[in-house]
């Protein structure tokens, strides 16, 4: 199904579920928005629609660099500083402090649901009932 989608062999086309991920590295022959193109055409070939409104850019580059050699934007697509991909928060310098922030806000949730379950005496039953066979 996939055959003859990527334009070039270094660029990566990564398909999980419903969502798909583009990833073109610096070294690539081609640019980002022409390999967008070749996928549009080829999912439009293929009777799959793309959600260009959904679609974001992300450019990770180190944060320390003074000057800027970002490629430039993709007309149709979005350019953002972090997004989320498969659960995962992703910033443009790689800084993951975003990704460990929520899932410590989660982690306190569920120990605050934990807590209040214990104060109304339903941990015990709850832990008896899904723990035995």
């Amino acid at each position: 199904m996939i055959s003859g989608l990527l334009i070039f062999s270094i660029t990566l086309f990564i398909k999980y579920a419903d969502d798909t991920t583009l990833l073109c590295t610096q070294m690539s022959q081609t640019t980002a928005e022409l390999e967008m193109a070749h996928v549009i055409s080829w999912t439009n070939e293929n009777k799959i629609a793309v959600n260009l409104l959904k679609a974001v850019e992300l450019v990770f580059h180190r944060p320390n660099v003074s000057y800027d050699l970002s490629p430039l934007a993709m007309s149709n697509v979005s350019r953002v500083d972090s997004t989320k991909l498969s659960g995962i928060h992703l910033r443009h310098d790689l800084n993951f402090s975003q990704h460990v922030e929520s899932v410590v806000a989660i982690c306190n949730q569920r120990l605050y649901l934990l807590a209040q379950l214990k104060k109304q005496g339903l941990l015990s039953l709850l832990w008896t009932t899904y723990s035995t066979p």
